[in-house]
């Protein structure tokens, strides 16, 4: 187990994880038509895989370089969903009209 976790295999599986997640909730937001949702969706999704790969290349021993852009790429995901929660928080007279 040891081997396992020291190797950064186990971001490997945490990472399918993430993406079997990210296919299954996503096609129920596509399919009940929720855009901002799933957008916000995804970039949560991007934001914990971002971490995760910090954890693999920290694990890996890659390189200090690695483990900051991984950090700064989940950082950036991370404001990309609050800024898409804090739209969909709006109300609805507050929206622009949806084109049909």
């Amino acid at each position: 187990m040891e081997g396992f976790i020291s190797s950064g295999r186990i971001a490997d599986v945490i990472l399918v994880g993430i993406a079997i997640e990210l296919i299954v909730v996503g096609f129920y937001m596509w399919r009940k038509d929720q855009g901002l949702a799933l957008l916000s969706l995804a970039s949560a999704g991007l934001s914990g895989g971002a971490l995760v790969l910090a954890l693999r290349a920290a694990l890996r021993e890659t390189g200090w370089l690695f483990v900051a852009i991984y950090l700064a790429a989940a950082l950036l995901a991370h404001v990309a969903d609050l800024a898409l929660r804090l739209l969909m928080t709006r109300q609805p007279d507050d929206l622009p009209p949806r084109e049909t």
